[in-house]
């Protein structure tokens, strides 16, 4: 009896863990095949169409008119615009940008009110070196329109951008006191010797652009050339006893890094049950 047991108890084990075995093989199979038909439908690179903003940081090289009176400088900008399902790309850029004491003609401007020392420096009310320092303050808004090359087949979405457009570009310099305050740079008086020049922009630009259907890994990397023709907007300067009706040529080199955040639609983040 005791042995006519123990033979149903292994017979019973054996199936059991073939049972086991066997669900256990069927659950994997179809995981396998659920992973598989989720890739395909969602894990796939395909081209897509979708608005975006994005922000970027550069560091631009002057030259012409601009290059006289800057050294290199900072560049931010943020952009909305649209990538197509035809790779085009339009956006919209606002641009800010500053030095750090990065006026090469500081001293020529304000020779007027500085002493006449091997060391000269601006004088404060207090009668002391004010400590005055000076940097562009550039704005800027530009329309761009352009073209996206893939490179792969798999990421149809990403390779080659270039870009051109226009707008309008204005550039000032900017003072600030820093040990003491000196009056014949505040207020009103500034405007007196900031050279604040004004006009029309065209841009260009060629990098590369990777985007994905992970918001947090799309970006462009390039270089932008700006060329601006510019005039001053004041009537008068001290230092030259006048105003100045020439227009000039601005030129900018910028090396820029982008990190873009698309709007996907519905169609990027389906979710699916098996």
């Amino acid at each position: 009896m005791k042995i006519a047991n123990g033979l149903v108890l292994i017979k019973f084990r054996i199936v059991f863990s073939l049972l086991l075995i066997s669900f256990f093989q069927l659950t994997f199979s179809n995981f396998l095949i659920a992973q598989e038909r989720v890739e395909e439908i969602v894990g796939e690179d395909k081209i897509f169409s979708t608005p975006f903003c994005s922000a970027t940081f550069g560091w631009t090289f002057p030259s012409g008119e601009m290059g006289k009176r800057y050294s290199s400088f900072m560049d931010l900008n943020a952009n909305l615009g649209w990538k197509t399902d035809k790779n085009w790309v339009f956006m919209g850029e606002f641009g800010f940008a500053f030095g750090s004491d990065n006026v090469k003609i500081k001293d020529q401007i304000l020779r007027n009110i500085m002493t006449t020392d091997n060391d000269p420096f601006v004088i404060s009310k207090e009668g002391s070196d004010a400590g005055v320092v000076a940097y562009n303050r550039n704005l800027s808004f530009v329309l761009k329109a352009g073209k996206i090359i893939p490179i792969s087949k798999k990421h149809p979405n990403s390779g080659i951008m270039l870009l051109a457009g226009g707008g309008w570009l204005q550039h000032q310099i900017i003072y600030q006191s820093t040990l003491e305050i000196a009056e014949q740079l505040e207020g009103d008086y500034a405007y007196g010797y900031d050279r604040q020049m004004r006009g029309f922009m065209l841009a260009g630009f060629i990098g590369y652009i990777h985007m994905s259907k992970k918001n947090f890994t799309n970006f462009y990397l390039g270089l932008e050339f700006n060329q601006a023709w510019t005039k001053m907007t004041r009537e008068y300067q001290f230092d030259m006893r006048s105003g100045d009706n020439n227009i000039y040529q601005d030129r900018m080199w910028t090396v820029k890094l982008g990190w873009m955040f698309p709007f996907y639609g519905r169609d990027s983040d389906k979710v699916y049950y098996y």
